[in-house]
């Protein structure tokens, strides 16, 4: 079964947010949230999970159009800001 954990960088503890953006090789931002997920590879979840899965994502998905609609940001705007995050960390990779 797989566990998720959200938590605004805000509220992180000051040593194992230190700890997350080694991992991350990054600072994290006051405004930021952190998203984790443990899972088992190659383990097929089960139906309800899986519905609760899809249910949450809905959800995330849903905050998010909401977060853009209040804030006027273009669908365009959106797909710019992904690429040039992309790029970023390509670039990292490389």
């Amino acid at each position: 079964m797989e566990q998720v954990t959200i938590n605004n960088v805000s509220d992180i503890q000051a040593d194992k947010r230190l700890w997350l953006e080694g991992l991350l090789g990054q600072q994290l931002r006051e405004n930021q949230q952190v998203f984790i997920m443990v899972f088992t590879p190659g383990a097929v979840p089960d139906e309800g999970t899986r519905r609760a899965a899809a249910a949450r994502i809905e959800r995330t998905l849903d905050a998010a159009e909401r977060h853009a609609v209040e804030r006027g940001i273009t669908a365009e705007e959106a797909d710019e800001a992904v690429a040039e995050a992309m790029e970023h960390v390509r670039s990292r990779q490389s």
